[in-house]
């Protein structure tokens, strides 16, 4: 029996296809949240070896999207509410804050080029209602200005954060999304790039921070 839909496709190593469908089904919607995940089972559907399936559990593990009980059970991430408004929101302003502060003298029109194209991305996508793609777009066009700072640690804290708050958008707030058509998505974006675009940090900080929360 195909349990969670995955497939194998030999664009990429082994390790990055299984993170990538496994991640890609969470965020679908196809694997609840407090679901286990059995290497054994994976490995049967898939039709590879475990070890590629354990790396990738792992680098999930480190971004919050798996976690890994006493016993051995890996299961889906459960995230609640709270902790997305009393701790990974403000985690994630931090992030954010430090990282826009710390490229705003190397910004350029390069740069402004890919945040635009970016976003038209995800216009296309809200317009097609492709979830999987919006979800991809919107982290992309954050992830975007982490990775200019050249820090690998920060990037990793900050996908670990998002990582977490899009699995609670997905199974908490996914069809009041749907049912509004996405219709607030793109201006929630196009506001924080044209407060990036000044370069100035006083206009940034308040426009950055409700857009988060």
């Amino acid at each position: 029996m195909n349990e969670y839909g995955f497939t194998v496709k030999k664009t990429d190593t082994l390790r990055n296809q299984v993170y990538k469908d496994i991640k890609s089904a969470i965020i679908r919607g196809k694997i609840d949240p407090g679901t286990r995940l059995r290497e054994n089972d994976i490995s049967k559907e898939m039709g590879i070896s475990r070890g590629p399936i354990r790396e990738a559990i792992l680098l999930l593990e480190r971004e919050g999207s798996l976690v890994t009980q006493t016993h051995k059970e890996t299961m889906v991430a459960k995230v609640e509410k709270d902790e997305v408004t009393m701790l990974l929101n403000p985690l994630r302003v931090l992030l954010e804050s430090f990282s826009i502060q710390k490229i705003l003298p190397v910004l350029n029109e390069i740069h402004f080029i890919q945040l635009e194209k970016i976003l038209g991305e995800l216009n296309q996508a809200c317009i097609q209602k492709e979830i999987e793609m919006i979800v991809e777009k919107d982290l992309e066009f954050h992830e975007y200005l982490i990775t200019l700072t050249g820090e690998p640690y920060l990037i990793t804290l900050w996908k670990s954060v998002s990582s977490r708050i899009v699995f609670h958008f997905m199974t908490n707030t996914r069809e009041k999304h749907q049912m509004d058509n996405f219709s607030q998505l793109m201006n929630e974006h196009r506001e924080p790039l044209e407060a990036i675009k000044t370069k100035k940090w006083e206009y940034i900080e308040p426009v950055l921070k409700e857009h988060i929360y």
